[in-house]
């Protein structure tokens, strides 16, 4: 793999985001997050299979072991610490934080992001709603639940966004952001096609697909 391909930390990262703790995640899943080619995703795949992190089955997907997950959860800890302090410290935008952060991460000692979570006044989310604190992760992974996962008719509120810069200013242009109160109109998966209701009865669309990337909580 060539030096620009993402390293074994995004992999795992990805996989834990995807809900890779309990389900499966397609290598189509995994492809179309980093944006690399699947037969790139199935070689990685296998060497993370060889470090203990992944259990792969050949087209069914991949699923993070306790390892893994462990180690994921270390790496999405720094990389959400560094985005506190791109947005509260440097005044970045809140779309921009997360490039910078990836390139913080992997360079980040467990000691420099015990003093930086320090500095910060132990924060205990990213900009973006992701839980910074190891057991908070856990907790957070427990009561929350896709848009796509809601039944029609329920009222939730939104509590996270995975943390892609696309899917990011995505969602902003949609007026969807951390702390909004929706309700869930109507899922046509023949369509793949959510309806949501916002504040003022606003209406607004997005695909299913999509959605899986929109964490909420109910009210």
């Amino acid at each position: 793999m060539d030096d620009l391909s993402p390293t074994k930390e995004d992999y795992i990262k990805v996989l834990f985001e995807l809900g890779g703790r309990f389900n499966r995640v397609s290598n189509k899943e995994v492809s179309n997050r980093l944006d690399i080619s699947p037969p790139t995703v199935t070689e990685m795949m296998n060497s993370l299979v060889k470090v203990e992190w992944v259990e792969y089955t050949p087209y069914k997907g991949s699923i993070l072991t306790d390892k893994g997950t462990e180690y994921a959860k270390e790496i999405i800890r720094k990389h959400r610490l560094w985005e506190v302090f791109l947005f509260e410290k440097l005044g970045f935008d809140i779309e921009d934080v997360h490039a910078e952060a990836e390139l913080l991460e992997h360079t980040t000692s467990d000691d420099v992001a015990d003093k930086l979570e320090s500095y910060l006044g132990y924060p205990e989310y990213c900009p973006h709603g992701g839980a910074i604190k190891i057991d908070l992760m856990d907790m957070q992974e427990d009561y929350t639940f896709t848009i796509s996962e809601a039944k029609a008719g329920t009222e939730v509120v939104i509590s996270r966004i995975v943390d892609e810069e696309k899917l990011l200013k995505y969602f902003k242009n949609q007026h969807l952001n951390i702390g909004d109160r929706i309700t869930v109109t109507d899922i046509d998966s023949s369509i793949d096609l959510i309806t949501l209701t916002a504040e003022e009865d606003k209406e607004i669309q997005i695909s299913i697909s999509l959605g899986n990337y929109l964490f909420v909580e109910p009210i």
